[in-house]
């Protein structure tokens, strides 16, 4: 119990978030219910918190779900999460002064909050009001983009788009980093297929359009140079391609494809510094490279070993990026990545209570009764001898299209400590 108690009792770090020259992380000291949200306006600064959710409840079931800073880095939207719910209340927090306002948003669930760039509100996604005996028994139909003033009440949200027709859409906006675009994405379901609707937000009172429609393909925006709208999708590529959409002219016609479909699987991209970092799964695990905007390879992320990496979000006209990196004999690990000069470098690493330099994570294949080949992780201390006599944890899983990739957990690692192998078979 002492040493699980060692290994468990560690610090967890959140990645950074830069808005309006600020910014915004999570910290956990390792024994907190809920983490608790960091800001600075410089990395040699000691950050201040700026939301503590531990704060909000006795026994810890309310629990900040997400938010998300203004473009000037005045506010906070943020959304509460209380007993486990889907359900959300949207808050308004001010940053410099850590004044939470009165705007009050509720009847949010399963949506994301998405600034205008003049930080005077932000669009969300809401479903229609009910009954508070049949909040949790109601179907979630007639979902509709909403837009909120800052300081200004719910019952004046404005109506961006719905589809009274339509009412098993569910529409969710995304505005574009320079401000100009609006992308709806509409979903049916929890398929990862969409339509895809657009407001030119430069243009005073135009309407939203569909400019993909049905539900069959993937398209997931990474973002925007100008008028291009730069989407990953697997429409004609079942692993996937980044393509982009002339938003002034959408046609499939004048699609063109920027990273073509690889042997690896396209996980997600970004455009940050003028460049794209594309995250590949390879083998179910990380492989991240660098592509200019025609597509071309023009460097690798140079990541620690056979692990996940996730993040790399930003500005594109900014070269400074942040992921995380876990494996099995790694926790999850914060670095900032230049991406004009490829440099990596630690932000933040947690003080574990053992050296991930003893153990050692590997990959084999073997073939499965059909002849496919598989590969399997095999995860151990280094001093064990692979003599056949170890015990060994054998885990696997398939379903649902999920790979079970390198991730970090507690007790696979005591398991290791005390001298057991762990393998999964992919």
């Amino acid at each position: 119990i002492k040493r699980m108690t060692e290994l468990w009792d560690y610090e967890r770090f959140g990645l950074p978030y830069k808005e309006g020259g600020r910014y915004f992380w999570s910290y956990n000291d390792g024994l907190q219910n809920q983490n608790v949200i960091y800001t600075t306006s410089s990395l040699e600064d000691e950050p201040e918190p700026l939301i503590d959710p531990n704060s909000w409840s006795d026994d810890g079931t309310v629990a900040l779900a997400a938010y998300f800073p203004s473009p000037a880095g005045e506010h906070l939207a943020y959304l509460v999460q209380d007993g486990g719910s889907d359900w959300r209340l949207g808050k308004v927090l001010e940053i410099e002064t850590g004044e939470v306002l009165d705007d009050n948003l509720e009847w949010l669930k399963f949506t994301n909050l998405s600034w205008a760039a003049d930080g005077s509100g932000f669009y969300y996604s809401r479903y229609p009001a009910t009954s508070e005996e049949d909040k949790f028994q109601s179907l979630n139909t007639n979902m509709k983009i909403y837009f909120h003033r800052v300081g200004t009440p719910q019952d004046e949200d404005e109506i961006v788009y719905e589809r009274p027709d339509q009412p098993e859409w569910g529409p969710r906006a995304q505005v574009t980093d320079d401000g100009n675009h609006l992308v709806i994405t509409i979903s049916v379901g929890t398929d990862d297929r969409y339509a895809i609707g657009y407001q030119d937000l430069s243009v005073a009172d135009s309407e939203p359009t569909l400019i993909i429609e049905g539900f069959d393909y993937d398209y997931t925006l990474v973002g925007n140079i100008g008028d291009d709208l730069y989407f990953r999708t697997n429409d004609g590529a079942p692993r996937n391609r980044l393509i982009v959409i002339n938003a002034k002219d959408p046609g499939r016609d004048n699609w063109r494809e920027v990273i073509p479909e690889a042997e690896d699987v396209l996980e997600d991209a970004s455009l940050v510094g003028g460049k794209v970092v594309a995250q590949y799964m390879q083998d179910a695990w990380s492989v991240v490279k660098i592509y200019d905007l025609d597509g071309n390879q023009v460097g690798d992320v140079d990541l620690p070993g056979i692990g996940s990496a996730y993040g790399f979000s930003g500005k594109v006209d900014n070269p400074e990026t942040f992921f995380g990196y876990e494996s099995f004999d790694t926790p999850d690990t914060i670095y900032r990545l230049d991406v004009e000069s490829g440099d990596v470098s630690v932000f933040r690493a947690p003080d574990v209570a053992f050296n991930p330099d003893d153990y050692v994570v590997e990959q084999v294949f073997y073939e499965s009764k059909d002849g496919t080949r598989v590969p399997m992780f095999i995860a151990h201390k280094k001093d064990v001898v692979a003599d056949g006599a170890r015990p060994t944890m054998l885990y696997g899983y398939g379903g649902f299209n999920i790979s079970m990739q390198p991730t970090f957990s507690v007790t696979r690692l005591a398991w290791m400590d005390m001298g057991g192998v762990y393998a999964v078979a992919n």
